[in-house]
């Protein structure tokens, strides 16, 4: 994906032209204000789900190159791998002689 952001009214204004430009071409009569109303509606609707998309899209990305750079950090020795949970904590201070066997 791109960096760059887009805004919802410019993918609107993208998709608002793109089926404009696309009913133009049938042989359909020439769209009054109804359908002018309605495909105004249609491509907000569609250009808010496409923005959740790149969001989604982008927050997927962002987690998967977070997670190799840990990676790489702890097989180059920058970082431990794990630590230890209070769960195991608590279980060896009640039980030290089977911790250390």
């Amino acid at each position: 994906m791109e960096k760059t952001k887009i805004s919802k009214k410019a993918l609107k204004s993208l998709v608002n032209s793109s089926m404009r430009e696309a009913i133009g071409k049938l042989e359909l009569p020439k769209p009054n204000k109804k359908l002018q109303k309605l495909i105004d509606k249609s491509s907000k609707k569609i250009a808010l789900e496409v923005s959740h998309l790149i969001k989604k899209e982008k927050k997927k990305n962002k987690k998967i190159e977070k997670s190799l750079t840990y990676v790489e950090d702890v097989l180059t020795g920058k970082k431990k791998k794990g630590k230890k949970k209070v769960k195991d904590i608590k279980l060896e201070q009640e039980r030290p002689e089977v911790a250390h066997a």
